[in-house]
C-alpha cells in the first residue's frame, strides 16, 4: 500500500454521483464510476460516468488551445414563455458572457439549440454557472473560425456516426471533442495523452466527495452542503489505466468526515446501465480525509 497525494476538488450536492441514479429492482441506486479508455492514431477516447460538464470544464480548459465551440445543447433551465428553449446566444447574454454566435438551423441539429457559440475557454465556467444542459457538445479549436469553417465543422459533427469511429480525425483544427448526456454520461476525444488519467482522478474524487456528503447529511436537509476533496494524483489513475482501460467502481465504506474507501474492478468491456457490477472488486482506493492522502491496495 502506498500513500499518494494530489490537489483539491470542490464537490457539492449537484455532483452527478449525488444528483443522478440508476433504476433497479431495489429502486434508484447511485451511479457507479465507469471509465472506458482507448487510444488509436494519436486520439485518446473516454466514455465514462458520472460527471456533468460543470464538474470537468476546468480540466478541459487546461488542455485546450484557446477557443471553445459549444453546440447541440438541450436544457430545461432556459425556457421562454412558450416553454421553448432560449437560443444559446440569449443564454450567453443572460450569463454575461461575450461570445461569437452562429446560426446553424440549416444543419438539422440532433438537439434543440439552433445556434452555436465560440468563445475563449476561460469564459466557459461562467457560461455554465447555475444551470444544467442535459445534452451538450463542445469542441476545442485552435483560434477564431471563419463562417465557412464553422459551417464545415457543424456539418461534420452532425453527420458523424457517433460511436462507430473517432470524430477528431475528420475535424480540421480541433484537438478535443466532448459530449455530455443527462448530466452524468460523457464521451470525450482528445489529442492529449495526459487528459484521460486526470479525468479518472477527477471522477474518483467526485465519487468520494458525494459519499462524504451523503454520510454527513443522509436526510438531505443541507442544500448548501460542500466538501473539499483531495484529488488522487494522475499517477495513481495512470497506474490503474496501465492495468486495463475499462473500470467500474463503487463506494465500499465511508466514515463521515474521516475516510472513504472505493472498490474498483477492471472489466472486459465498457459498462452500460443494464450491466451488473462484478461480484469481486479487488482494488481498494482509500481517501484519508484528515491526512488528505489516498492509498491503493489490491485485496
Amino acid at each position: 500500500m502506498s500513500d499518494l497525494a494530489g490537489g483539491t476538488v470542490r464537490v457539492d450536492r449537484s455532483a452527478a454521483f449525488r444528483a443522478n441514479g440508476v433504476w433497479s429492482r431495489e429502486g434508484t441506486l447511485p451511479f457507479p464510476l465507469s471509465f472506458h479508455a482507448t487510444s488509436a492514431g494519436g486520439v485518446h477516447s473516454v466514455d465514462a460516468t458520472a460527471a456533468s460538464i460543470s464538474e470537468l470544464v476546468d480540466l478541459l480548459a487546461a488542455h485546450a488551445r484557446g477557443q471553445a465551440l459549444v453546440l447541440n445543447v438541450s436544457t430545461n433551465d432556459w425556457l421562454d414563455g412558450d416553454y421553448q428553449q432560449l437560443p444559446l446566444g440569449r443564454i450567453a447574454e443572460e450569463q454575461g458572457v461575450a461570445a461569437e454566435v452562429h446560426d446553424i438551423r440549416w444543419a438539422a441539429t440532433r438537439h434543440m439549440s439552433d445556434d452555436l457559440l465560440v468563445m475563449p475557454w476561460s469564459r466557459m465556467p461562467r457560461l455554465l454557472g447555475g444551470w444544467y444542459p442535459y445534452d451538450i457538445e463542445i469542441l476545442d479549436v485552435a483560434g477564431p473560425l471563419t463562417s465557412a469553417e464553422v459551417e464545415e465543422l457543424v456539418l461534420t459533427v452532425n453527420t458523424h456516426n457517433v460511436g462507430k469511429a473517432p470524430i477528431l480525425p475528420v475535424l480540421a483544427n480541433a484537438s478535443l471533442w466532448f459530449s455530455g448526456h443527462d448530466d452524468c454520461y460523457f464521451s470525450l476525444e482528445t489529442t492529449s495523452a495526459e487528459l484521460p488519467p486526470l479525468l479518472l482522478a477527477r471522477l474518483l474524487a467526485a465519487q468520494a466527495g458525494a459519499a462524504l456528503i451523503e454520510a454527513a447529511d443522509p436526510a438531505g436537509t443541507r442544500e448548501d452542503a460542500v466538501v473539499m476533496v483531495p484529488q488522487p494524483p494522475a499517477g495513481l489513475a495512470a497506474e490503474l489505466l496501465g492495468i486495463g482501460g475499462h473500470w467500474v467502481g463503487t463506494v465500499a465504506q465511508v466514515q463521515a468526515g474521516e475516510q472513504v474507501t472505493l472498490a474498483l474492478a477492471p472489466t472486459n468491456a465498457r459498462w452500460r446501465v443494464a450491466d451488473w457490477l462484478p461480484d469481486v472488486m479487488p482494488h481498494e482506493l482509500t481517501l484519508d480525509v484528515v491526512a488528505g492522502t489516498w492509498s491503493h491496495r489490491l485485496s
